[in-house]
């Protein structure tokens, strides 16, 4: 299979596909680049004839990789040994792919084409996506983590893993680069910053305007995105008697039933809304003006606010509003209905939201055993006995209480029944002469 001829300075490779006789005149080259090309043709052959695909071969790949457009590459095609590279090439394919999305939210076509940017410029527009192996890979995240955070690094490579699991489905390829490819953790904590209620007040005391406080007591307070949560707030939506608001969320619209959620009306965020609302235009529809849109730089404005307060710009400073007011609901409330009021998982909460704050240090080093003394129980130390059934119950001292009971087996079998939860909490009160 596979016999070169030399005619008039070119060569004519001739071989046999699925039992018929095929030639292919090579142009004008010199015998050992025809042998070579010989080889290469010979290889195409025996994995078509047997119906397989060439990234069987990772030589042939990246053969074929480099001659993708060329007129070599169009006789193969035309000969059956490959198959046209119509958006199998990185760039296109990954531009159609975007194209194809039109379900997604413009942030979200934002991030795409920048991740396919960083795809590109790592690789090459003109790669077939069949060439690229998962070594390639580890290598494309060796050179983001040399350029970017984490973050930013775990961000591209996931987005990246998302081309090309669109590549597999379309059966463009067999095996997805990324699969095993360990993925840096997008949580950045040295970014994470808890925006306490003395920072909270000096802001809104410089607040230029109504407007502007509410913006602020909503996404510290409500934990509302920002711009995306509040341009879509409605009057209509305020249930003032129930003490609550729907929040549309564009974000998560695309999800049965995670198109709105219900936030309660928070005391911080009820006095501003409520004089929003006395201020309100006759037949308003809106809380906030149509001018504030995704458009609207907002951080540009809350970040001239703070400098006028006389404090430094945090992190992430819409972002770390929301994750202060989670962490602060969390201390006073369980994890799943603080998550259900800020409008993420408990999953996404603790992994990129709860903080560890000075207050939380503050309680595990303050001792929670208190002294009580009884007027009728003097010079008596009162000790209480935590259980897992919750709460305290005060005894008199252990010797105390063994004459009492007169056995002190009975007391390490209450006080053990109690630990496990067995029985309810009672109180057992000294007996008097």
């Amino acid at each position: 299979m596979g016999s070169l001829n030399p005619i008039n300075g070119t060569y004519r490779i001739t071989f046999g596909l699925h039992g018929k006789r095929v030639t292919i005149y090579t142009g004008k080259m010199g015998p050992r680049e025809a042998e070579r090309l010989r080889d290469k043709v010979k290889e195409l052959a025996r994995i078509k004839e047997r119906n397989g695909r060439i990234e069987e071969s990772e030589n042939i790949l990246k053969w074929v990789s480099t001659i993708i457009g060329t007129k070599l590459h169009t006789k193969l095609v035309n000969v059956g040994l490959l198959e046209t590279v119509k958006d199998t090439q990185l760039g296109s394919f990954c531009e159609a792919y975007i194209a194809s999305r039109t379900d997604i939210k413009q942030q979200t076509r934002i991030n795409l084409l920048s991740s396919k940017r960083m795809l590109v410029e790592h690789f090459g527009a003109g790669t077939d996506l069949r060439a690229i192996t998962p070594a390639h890979v580890s290598e494309f995240k060796a050179a983001l983590m040399t350029r970017y955070a984490n973050a930013t690094t775990g961000r591209t490579l996931r987005r990246g893993r998302q081309f090309f699991a669109h590549a597999v489905d379309a059966g463009i390829i067999n095996r997805n680069p990324f699969d095993k490819l360990k993925i840096p953790n997008q949580t950045n904590p040295s970014r994470l910053f808890f925006v306490d209620r003395e920072t909270c007040q000096k802001v809104l005391e410089t607040c230029p305007n109504l407007q502007w406080r509410l913006i602020f007591s909503l996404a510290r307070f409500g934990g509302l995105r920002v711009p995306s949560e509040l341009i879509n707030l409605q009057w209509n939506d305020v249930l003032w008697s129930q003490k609550k608001i729907k929040v549309p969320s564009p974000k998560t619209e695309h999800i049965e039933g995670k198109d709105h959620r219900w936030v309660p009306l928070f005391p911080e965020i009820i006095e501003p809304l409520r004089q929003a609302f006395d201020i309100a235009k006759d037949g308003e529809q809106f809380i906030f003006p149509r001018t504030i849109t995704g458009a609207v730089n907002l951080r540009k404005g809350l970040t001239s606010i703070i400098k006028k307060a006389g404090l430094s710009p945090w992190p992430k400073l819409f972002q770390n509003l929301r994750a202060s007011r989670e962490t602060e609901l969390c201390q006073n409330f369980p994890l799943h209905v603080a998550s259900k009021w800020i409008g993420n998982t408990p999953t996404v909460a603790m992994g990129h939201y709860l903080q560890v704050i000075d207050s939380d240090w503050e309680k595990a080093t303050t001792t929670t055993q208190k002294s009580d003394t009884k007027s009728d129980t003097s010079g008596v130390e009162m000790t209480h006995f935590n259980t897992y059934c919750g709460g305290s119950q005060t005894f008199t001292n252990v010797q105390e209480l063994i004459k009492i009971l007169g056995d002190s087996s009975v007391l390490s079998t209450i006080i053990e029944e109690m630990q496990n939860d067995q029985v309810p909490r009672v109180g057992i009160e000294p007996t008097t002469s």
